[in-house]
């Protein structure tokens, strides 16, 4: 098993993200399409750290057997209103692409969130092979 961790509290970190992403996706054969949403869910996630978990906070990618999962942890204030934003009636930055977690959750084949007012830990994970 492949991983990296990434400490996320500024614009370069996420590029190293992404970065560290591209990486690894070549050694499985992801389609084209897979890879564009995956890069665009680390770019939400990663940007919502900055945005919204005061800044700072932790990108951990591995491979996995026929697939590529990340994490990402922040101690920021938790997530209110998760449903709605789960459900993309509520919460977008003006910073991001525009799809935030309700966008991720749609293009990954995992997706899991525990929010807390002592952080948020997102896991996310895309298989190959599937859409």
């Amino acid at each position: 098993m492949t991983y990296q961790k990434v400490n996320i509290s500024s614009e370069d970190d996420i590029y190293f993200a992404l970065s560290t992403v591209r990486h690894f996706m070549k050694q499985l054969p992801f389609s084209e399409s897979d890879q564009q949403r995956i890069y665009v869910s680390v770019s939400e996630l990663t940007r919502n750290i900055l945005d919204h978990a005061c800044g700072k906070g932790l990108f951990y990618c591995e491979l996995i057997n026929q697939g590529i999962r990340f994490t990402v942890t922040d101690e920021g204030p938790g997530i209110p209103n998760i449903d709605e934003v789960l459900n993309g009636k509520k919460g977008s930055s003006s910073r991001g692409l525009g799809l935030g977690l309700s966008g991720v959750k749609r293009l990954m084949d995992e997706f899991q969130i525990e929010t807390s007012t002592r952080g948020t830990k997102i896991v996310a994970t895309k298989w190959t092979g599937k859409n």
